[in-house]
């Protein structure tokens, strides 16, 4: 009799890291006191520096959700994204089905449209 029970645990296991959204260990705070929340993100997905931000999913490539904490009101708020030393361009989308409520869908792509990963910022004035 075959044991199929180690096998399962490994790929639920993995499944479940696979759908955790990327976040650095301890990001370094961003103290701005003009902004509602702000966040500094890697190509990756990896939220490296916060303010008011719950966390960062990288859906695919060159398409990003990012949550702001639940004190910030999108609905009445303006949505700059920026990608940092790069010819490259972005824009984003306040909330939608694609990331749902209080998050923040940022799209980076290169300059013949094709998606791309990069590092980019947001800030929520």
């Amino acid at each position: 009799m075959r044991r199929s029970g180690p096998v399962v645990l490994a790929a639920a296991a993995l499944t479940g890291a696979l759908a955790v959204p990327a976040a650095a260990a301890d990001p370094a705070p961003i103290t701005s006191p003009y902004v509602q929340a702000a966040a500094d993100v890697s190509p990756s997905g990896v939220l490296r520096r916060a303010k008011n931000i719950d966390w960062v999913r990288h859906i695919d490539r060159g398409r990003y959700c990012v949550n702001v904490g639940d004190q910030v009101n999108l609905a009445f708020s303006i949505v700059q994204v920026e990608l940092p030393n790069s010819n490259r361009r972005s824009f984003s989308t306040a909330p939608n089905a694609v990331c749902g409520t209080n998050s923040v869908t940022v799209y980076t792509y290169d300059l013949n449209g094709s998606y791309v990963d990069n590092a980019f910022t947001v800030a929520v004035l």
